[in-house]
């Protein structure tokens, strides 16, 4: 069996997989926006149109113009949304416009509908002070400005964006094509073959899952048994087609794990194979011909934790991406002890009413369970193996690793 190499810091992992992904990239395409949700940018995105475009009103309302405070004014004309006034604004004269419409020229503010009272075409004022009620033309973005930059994701709120400010096609990079293996004699994927040793194949569905919902195109998902020649056939047949490539189970130095021998078999270089990360140490990235492979641990929670860390990290680089890992400072809602400390330790959490860390019931890195009522995960640093309720922790929801 292969040796597993000397244990490396998280951050050390993500410095070699950034360096070696650098010069890495997916091939671009120009797609409709309104198609391109989960995509990066390749190119900064200018406004091609003010917004917003005319100077419009924020509410139902009166137009009146400046220095021309009184309690009645002559209604003159009524402006929906999506019309243009073709009466001009003087004084003792008002304007009733919609939420949206364009206001008149010359208009100093719009008096809410419900501080006034409308007579035929008298307009009676109750209260003139207050918000101005107005957007004016361009005090959001002007044309030329940039509304998203290359790197960034094509998510709902990009996506609004581009669409308002004119832009209706855009340059992104490819979705990121993987394929997906389980490695294990003890897996099956189908309840009816369930035996004494045998277990579900949960793995390869969840990763595709993860996949899927962060806009990769999943090739393949399958199950590979303990066969060093069986991983290296699937391995060679998918680096043909895929970007990417994840495996899991297999991974450590025992009797029955193949998957380091056969990642050089297939011209695979090694870049690391064991982080002092729990769960998730057995953690393997390798690399050939702008291709990345990823063997991940076959204990759920150390294959869900390593596909945000890593998969999608080496994803985003490889699609022009800038890497990125959002983090929170909370309080802990009360003590959380671990045995040793030796390692970099993800506890899954969840969020109080408070804002505070509820530290979850965990047997370790084959508890899938505890993954259902977390929304992410806290960390105690390497040496320290007690947080006191009420201290800091770090802490990271999966929906933005």
């Amino acid at each position: 069996m292969a040796d597993g190499g000397a244990m490396i810091p998280l951050d050390e992992a993500f410095r070699i997989l950034d360096r070696t992904l650098a010069d890495v990239r997916l091939p671009g395409e120009v797609l409709p926006v309104r198609e391109a949700r989960g995509r990066i940018l390749l190119a900064d995105q200018v406004s091609r149109l003010d917004q917003p475009p005319f100077d419009q009103s924020k509410v139902d309302g009166y137009a009146v113009a400046a220095a021309d405070e009184r309690e009645e004014y002559r209604l003159v004309e009524a402006v929906a949304a999506g019309r243009t006034p073709t009466k001009p604004l003087v004084p003792g004269t008002t304007i009733k416009v919609m939420t949206g419409a364009p206001t008149p020229a010359g208009t100093a503010r719009v008096v809410m509908q419900e501080y006034a009272e409308e007579r035929g075409d008298i307009v009676r004022i109750f209260k003139h002070d207050g918000p101005e009620n107005t957007r004016l033309r361009g005090e959001d973005l002007r044309a030329g400005d940039i509304v998203a930059r290359a790197g960034a994701t094509l998510d709902a709120v990009v996506i609004a964006n581009l669409i308002a400010c004119g832009i209706s096609e855009a340059a992104v990079a490819r979705a990121p094509r993987v394929a997906i293996f389980s490695t294990g004699d003890e897996i099956v994927d189908d309840p009816d073959r369930l035996a004494p040793g045998k277990i579900m194949n949960s793995n390869g569905p969840m990763l595709a899952a993860l996949a899927q919902e962060r806009g990769f195109d999943v090739l393949s998902e399958a199950s590979l048994p303990d066969e060093k020649e069986a991983i290296i056939r699937a391995l060679r047949v998918a680096l043909e087609r895929a970007d990417m490539v994840i495996l899991t189970g297999g991974v450590s130095v025992g009797e029955c794990d193949y998957v380091l021998d056969a990642l050089p078999a297939v011209g695979l270089t090694t870049h690391f194979s064991r982080l002092a990360v729990k769960p998730g140490k057995p953690t393997v990235f390798a690399t050939a011909r702008g291709k990345a492979v990823f063997a991940l641990p076959g204990n759920p929670v150390a294959a869900f934790l390593m596909f945000h860390l890593l998969v999608l990290r080496a994803a985003g680089v490889m699609s022009g991406a800038r890497p990125q890992m959002r983090t929170y400072r909370l309080r802990l809602a009360r003590d959380f002890w671990q045995p040793r400390a030796e390692r970099l330790y993800f506890i899954p959490g969840r969020l109080n009413e408070e804002g505070e860390i509820e530290p979850l019931e965990f047997h370790g890195s084959g508890h899938l369970s505890a993954l259902s009522n977390a929304d992410g995960f806290f960390l105690t640093p390497i040496g320290t193996d007690k947080i006191n309720a009420g201290e800091e922790a770090t802490f990271i929801r999966w929906t933005e690793a």
